[in-house]
């Protein structure tokens, strides 16, 4: 009896240890990880599909709240369906995984604190998510209108609107702040007076309340309501902890990590043998042959990259202006000097016009012929010619058309070039269609509208700006104030409140009937030859320094400095200049690996060297500097964070790729990482210069109101942008393993050293792309009161942090190979573009940066992405085979 006991208690022994081993197991991990990733993927597909049948809110809780879910295999009607537990079973799983895996199971050394910490603060958000949600009560919608005292049965307390105080950017509709002026009167008794802003919630008797919006009383018109969210959650500030406790953790560790490599002593340099003349020989034809593959790839990249550049920029179109005679280049560097309050804020009239013209033309300047040669015009030359010599402009071919469809339907003449332009006499000459087009567009409404139909409705929008120019000088005498509802430059100071500088776009009593005859004057000038015209022309000008210029710049003194930053950043060109540098730096790289010095080679020829310190790595560091400057000059214009918006982060990451780079080629010494750096920062400036192109939209305007947050917000985008920059670095670099491995371009030590720097560099981005992550979190905690929503882009986020988890754990266990390894780096970079870029145009969506255009563009790079993996695939598999037939 006591034998078959102890047989008993035994085996359940046994049992006991093999499920606390399971429980703990790497193996588990890596499967909830998966697991969760999968269902954060089809559960933002499913927001997609159900979102504007249920709502985002019924829709998000539809498939995350559920116990389990059936995801379909092969579109939405299939029969096939992967069954699945929900994610709050798997999160739960995961958490006791990581309880005894983590904890328990790992030694309590020193050498392991960091990871001890790190998992320490993962379970406590986890622990206060989870618990979070379940403890927390919520009011979504609480509704004050102006001066009524409220009672909301969930709260503990009353409250009354005294004031709601909305304000807005200068000239626009567009939400600087929301202000909420209250009283509160607590069941105690008493009461107090205290605001509440957006992003700074008022906490009272354990509550929150966050401000959301604000509307109109539709029982009291011109009474004004605000609309807060108030929220009663007791572990609050458990995820601002263990997020800081999660990055003390990670630091530690890779810091420890970091050091170990550092004191590493390198191998001991073995003696060579001497080499025989028919080896030598055949080591000299086998190195030809690597220096024949590595221009060939070469040549490759610079032509796909060629061919990038010239499609984003149209086909230069002169046409020949008779007569034309320029502006003096005192006026135009005085104009385009000139402060013009758009989009919210004070900026120069060369930026103004800049970007009417890129909007218009898909480029910032453009060529004509004259009688005296060709001549290259500026945007403010342009506008200045739009508003006091029409003559001259009508004549310019400004007008981008890119499809063939718009052309047949509006009936403009054809023209040979696939992206056509044509001039304001020949769009104006079939105003009727456009505007009969127009209206039957607008009729269908714009949420299933065509790319063709969107082209019409911006050319018309373009043609509009342009003609109330043409017709500016009329306007100006017979009705003025019709110029504040057109889009003219608002560069006439006006007197404002508080002794702030406001601007208009109508003109003084006499400043319009001089402007006017400025016009005229340069008209009559156009007519007239010799001494005649010119004396008129110069009259003109004139009127235009006294009744223009002279008294912007009085008004616009204090926000010269700012005006003379933002004319000199587009002067400088950041992106133009930085791709540039990043493409000599790569093709200086390149030669210097084709003849790569001698070891016994003088030292000027050594200097010319493909790794460490050499002439590449200056000119890489060069390109970056530029893009440093450019961002710091953001900074000081816009004063704000230098990321905002999704322009920004394209320059950002092109310079932290560049960065991370330059700083990894001084360990690797072997050329190859700045390589990856180099094509990292040329593609995204590549990238930054079409986006720009295609949106034509002033990126440098301030911010909505949600985001003009605190230092939550610039510190989770700068952070989690970071990580995007070194994931990508890490993705390209590991384009190059896999591609130079299996052709033989690189030797064994150099793929050594290419495995460590790939996953150093993707360790690097964990640290940043996780506390990024929990950084919004907590953003979005502090101004609206969740810290987690299941919104897109907060999905796009887990969905890097869950892969690059899975790899470094599986990488841990023994698992990958180090191709594996670099496979798994390039689909961690398809992941991040989905997050970065993805994600902005699925149509659901909160606190994305905007949904954008491009989803072609997208799907050219996921279907390449997917040609290049089953390329990889085939050259390892071929490269095995030659080694085992060796």
């Amino acid at each position: 009896m006591n034998r078959h006991r102890e047989h008993t208690e035994a085996a359940w022994r046994k049992y006991g240890r093999k499920l606390w081993k399971f429980g703990g197991s790497y193996g588990l991990g890596i499967a909830l990880m998966l697991i969760l990733l999968v269902l954060t993927f089809a559960g933002t597909l499913h927001q997609v599909r159900l979102a504007p049948s249920l709502g985002s809110e019924a829709a998000i809780e539809s498939f995350f709240g559920a116990p389990y879910v059936l995801i379909p295999l092969g579109g939405e009607h299939s029969l096939i369906s992967l069954p699945l537990p929900g994610m709050g079973i798997t999160c739960a799983l995961l958490f006791v995984n990581l309880l005894l895996g983590g904890m328990f199971r790992v030694r309590w050394t020193w050498r392991h604190a960091g990871i001890l910490i790190a998992h320490g603060g993962i379970l406590l958000l986890l622990a206060g998510i989870m618990l979070g949600n379940r403890m927390t009560v919520a009011v979504d919608q609480v509704e004050l209108p102006q001066g009524d005292r409220m009672h909301e049965r969930e709260l503990p307390f009353d409250i009354r609107l005294n004031r709601f105080v909305p304000e807005f950017y200068p000239g626009t509709s567009k939400p600087k702040s929301y202000e909420s002026q209250v009283t509160i009167f607590p069941e105690s008794g008493g009461h107090y007076d205290a605001v509440i802003r957006m992003n700074e919630p008022l906490r009272v008797s354990g509550w929150t309340l966050y401000q959301m919006s604000w509307g109109q009383d539709s029982l009291h018109p011109g009474r004004l309501i605000s609309i807060l969210r108030a929220s009663h959650n007791p572990l609050e500030q458990m995820p601002k902890w263990s997020s800081y406790i999660i990055a003390v953790g990670l630091l530690w560790h890779f810091a420890l990590v970091f050091g170990r490599y550092l004191r590493r002593k390198p191998e001991q340099k073995q003696e060579k043998e001497p080499v025989p003349e028919q080896s030598r020989g055949n080591a000299d034809g086998a190195g030809k042959g690597k220096r024949w593959r590595l221009v060939g790839i070469c040549v490759l990249v610079a032509g796909i990259f060629a061919v990038g550049m010239l499609a984003a920029r149209p086909s230069v179109h002169t046409v020949r202006v008779e007569r034309y005679t320029p502006w003096s280049s005192s006026l135009v560097e005085k104009v385009e000097g000139m402060a013009v309050q758009d989009g919210g804020r004070v900026k120069p009239a060369s930026t103004y016009a800049g970007f009417h013209l890129l909007r218009t033309l898909g480029r910032r300047s453009f060529s004509i012929e004259t009688p005296d040669g060709g001549k290259k015009l500026t945007p403010v030359e342009w506008m200045l010619d739009c508003m006091f010599r029409p003559e001259f402009a009508e004549q310019y071919p400004v007008f981008l058309v890119n499809r063939e469809e718009v052309v047949r339907r509006l009936h403009l003449p054809d023209q040979a070039d696939k992206r056509k332009k044509y001039s304001y006499a020949q769009i104006a000459g079939q105003w009727e269609e456009m505007s009969r087009a127009v209206r039957e567009i607008r009729m269908l409404g714009e949420t299933q509208l065509t790319e063709a139909q969107k082209e019409i409705l911006a050319l018309s929008r373009n043609f509009d700006v342009v003609r109330g120019w043409m017709l500016g000088s009329r306007i100006m005498l017979e009705d003025p104030a019709a110029m504040e509802r057109m889009e003219f430059p608002r560069w006439f100071p006006a007197s404002g409140r508080d002794e702030e500088q406001e601007w208009t776009a109508v003109p003084g009593k006499g400043a319009g009937a001089f402007l006017a005859m400025a016009s005229l004057m340069e008209r009559k000038a156009i007519e007239e030859e010799g001494p005649k015209g010119g004396e008129l022309r110069a009259k003109a000008e004139n009127l235009l320094m006294e009744r223009l210029v002279q008294p912007n710049e009085a008004a616009s003194a204090g926000e010269r400095n700012a005006l003379n930053r933002e004319i000199f950043y587009y002067r400088l060109d950041p992106l133009y200049v930085s791709l540039a540098v990043f493409v000599a730096a790569f093709v200086f790289l390149v030669v210097c690996a084709l003849f790569r010095p001698m070891r016994n080679a003088p030292f000027w020829r050594r200097f010319l060297r493909p790794g460490g310190f050499s002439p590449a790595w200056i000119l890489g560091a060069a390109g970056a500097a530029v893009l440093v400057a450019a961002l710091t000059i953001r900074v000081l214009i816009t004063m704000r964070s230098p990321v905002g918006n999704t322009y920004e982060t394209i320059a950002f990451i092109a310079c932290m790729g560049v960065i991370c780079a330059l700083v990894a080629e001084l360990f690797s010494k072997k050329g190859i990482v700045l390589a990856a750096g180099l094509i990292l920062g040329a593609l995204s400036c590549q990238m930054g210069i079409m986006y720009e192109s295609s949106q034509a939209v002033d990126h440098m305007d301030p911010l909505v109101a949600i985001l003009r947050s605190n230092f939550l917000l610039s510190t989770h985008v700068i952070t989690i942008v970071l990580g995007y920059a070194a994931g990508l670095l890490a993705a390209v670099l590991s384009h190059v393993y896999l591609l130079a491995s299996p052709l033989r371009l690189i030797g064994r030590k150099t793929e050594q050293s290419l495995d460590r720097m790939a996953y150093g560099i993707l360790c690097f981005s964990l640290v940043f792309t996780l506390v990024g992550t929990v950084f919004g979190g907590i953003w979005g905690n502090e101004s609206w009161g969740r810290f987690w929503g299941w919104d897109p882009k907060e999905n796009g986020a887990l969905m890097i942090v869950l892969w690059q988890l899975v790899v470094l754990h599986a990488r841990k266990a023994g698992w990958l190979s180090p191709w594996l390894l670099h496979f798994s780096n390039v689909l961690g970079g398809v992941i991040i573009a989905f997050a970065w870029w993805g994600v902005n145009m699925l149509g659901v969506g909160l606190h994305s940066y905007g949904f954008t255009s491009g989803r072609n563009a997208l799907d050219i790079f996921y279907w390449s992405e997917a040609v290049l993996c089953v390329l990889f695939i085939i050259l390892h598999y071929r490269a095995l085979q030659q080694a085992e037939m060796r």
